[in-house]
């Protein structure tokens, strides 16, 4: 009797579960999902994108075509919205969530999508992704969120769907070389044994023979496949002019990372100085960053209409050529350092006198034309070489060649010259050391939900679904903490959604 009781005073200190058995009043979908919880920004988003674009999101069949209907546009991109936001990307796993998760089921209103549609559509429906994420950042640019005054640039390189190692001409000729080989054993065997046949078509064994038969015969067949891959492969290598392939992904490179060198992609992003919202992605296969600075631009330009009037980013991007074309065409001033090289200091200068068109070091020596319009690192240069180099005391400190200094006058020198001394000022300086705070905290992001795995999909463009899903749900994000929940809501409602 004692430990009964005492069992009831332990219980009665926790609150117990309701009974398994009990009936209880059901409340309503909507009841069930909090009336600030993001779920209902998604929502909205989604429905007034597609409600005011709906010819440029129609999909479905005519209705004399038979068969089930389909899931609607508003449907698969609210589910994509929803699990890059909370980091689901799989579509098995999204599958799941539609028949468990209390959010996602009031976001679909119960609709469960097996996973091959949810797939197939992230795979065939990349336009309908792109209008959502141009549509939503539209929204950002007309309500202040994205100004484009003021913009980081950035590179990133995220792991492809791929495994490391990659093909050469070498290991596809090798890898053929023993296809064959295989090929002529199993033909080989299967005249060996036509020729059993022959002698003894009335033995018991003939069946077995026959199994054997077949059983070489689907070897060939497959090995077939494989001279068929494999001659594709190479072929592909050939006609793009790379050194090497990727055989899962072939639009993948090989790059450097922390990891070391892996398949991957060179993802470039533009990030507003305002609220910090990720203005604009652009995906490359090029390593070097040093010839994305005006395609990113452009993206932005052709994005949302805005040319931003500075451009910070790190000196990965130096190129001046590029930096002069950004400024000259648009109103916007660069700020990208200098390499290292440009701002070490020597103790031989050289000065240049335009009326005799020649150079002067500091030692008194004249450097006079030697050539013109020779191609230097992707530019145009006149090239100038000290004729008077011999027993210089500054010799040693000035050259290791035999026939003399040369110093090189691009095109655009004076641009150049002029672009050095602005990124010597501590103003300047002062504007680069802002980029750190602007750019990597999206990338930090972005990387932290993707995993070891950021990417699922392969091919340049359909990487260019997933980055632009990752962008549109850090913007989401972000939004959410950068204004009030009425606020937000209304100007939600009253936004124009419709594209150009």
């Amino acid at each position: 009797m004692f430990a009964i009781i005492h069992l009831k005073e332990i219980r009665m200190r926790y609150i117990p579960p309701v009974d398994r058995a009990q009936y209880v009043m059901m409340n309503t979908l909507d009841d069930l999902v909090p009336q600030q919880h993001p779920v209902r920004i998604l929502d909205t988003v989604v429905e007034q994108i597609v409600d005011a674009n709906p010819e440029q999101f129609d999909t479905a069949r005519a209705d004399s075509d038979p068969g089930r209907p389909m899931f609607g546009p508003k449907t698969l991109l609210k589910l994509f919205l929803y699990g890059y936001l909370v980091n689901i990307r799989a579509s098995r796993k999204l599958e799941t969530e539609t028949q468990r998760n209390i959010e996602v089921l009031w976001l679909l209103g119960t609709l469960s999508p097996d996973h091959w549609v949810i797939a197939t559509y992230r795979k065939v429906h990349g336009d309908h992704i792109k209008l959502m994420t141009k549509a939503f950042r539209q929204f950002l640019h007309a309500h202040g969120y994205i100004k484009g005054e003021r913009i980081a640039v950035d590179g990133t390189k995220m792991k492809a769907n791929a495994a490391r190692e990659m093909l050469t001409v070498e290991k596809i000729e090798k890898r053929l070389h023993r296809v064959d080989e295989h090929l002529d054993e199993y033909l080989s065997n299967m005249a060996d044994n036509d020729l059993r046949d022959d002698l003894a078509d009335e033995l018991d064994g003939l069946d077995s023979t026959v199994t054997v038969d077949r059983h070489l015969a689907d070897k060939i067949i497959a090995l077939q496949k494989q001279v068929e891959e494999l001659t594709a492969q190479k072929t592909l290598l050939e006609q793009s002019g790379q050194t090497y392939l990727s055989p899962a992904d072939p639009d993948a490179r090989l790059m450097k990372s922390r990891d070391g060198k892996i398949a991957a992609y060179n993802v470039q992003s533009i990030v507003d100085d305002a609220h910090h919202m990720i203005a604009a992605t652009t995906v490359l296969t090029d390593q070097d960053d040093h010839a994305a600075l005006p395609v990113i631009v452009k993206s932005l330009r052709e994005e949302l209409g805005l040319s931003p009037t500075t451009v910070i980013a790190d000196k990965g991007y130096y190129t001046p050529d590029l930096i002069e074309r950004v400024e000259t065409e648009t109103n916007t001033t660069c700020y990208i350092p200098l390499p290292e090289k440009d701002t070490a200091s020597s103790p031989v200068t050289f000065r240049y006198d335009p009326s005799t068109d020649c150079y002067t070091c500091s030692a008194g020596k004249p450097l006079v034309l030697h050539s013109k319009n020779k191609r230097r690192r992707n530019s145009v240069a006149n090239v100038y070489r000290g004729t008077q180099c011999d027993g210089c005391h500054l010799h040693a400190q000035c050259t290791t060649s035999k026939h003399g200094r040369t110093v090189h006058r691009y095109h655009n020198q004076d641009w150049r010259e002029a672009y050095r001394e602005r990124m010597r000022h501590q103003t300047s300086m002062s504007i680069v050391a802002l980029r750190k705070s602007l750019v990597e905290h999206p990338f930090g992001t972005i990387k932290l939900w993707g995993g070891k795995l950021p990417l699922l999909l392969r091919g340049v463009a359909k990487v260019t679904t997933e980055i632009n899903l990752y962008a549109t749900a850090y913007n989401v994000r972000r939004l959410l903490n950068c204004t009030l929940w009425d606020t937000l809501k209304e100007q939600l409602a009253t936004h124009s959604w419709k594209l150009a």
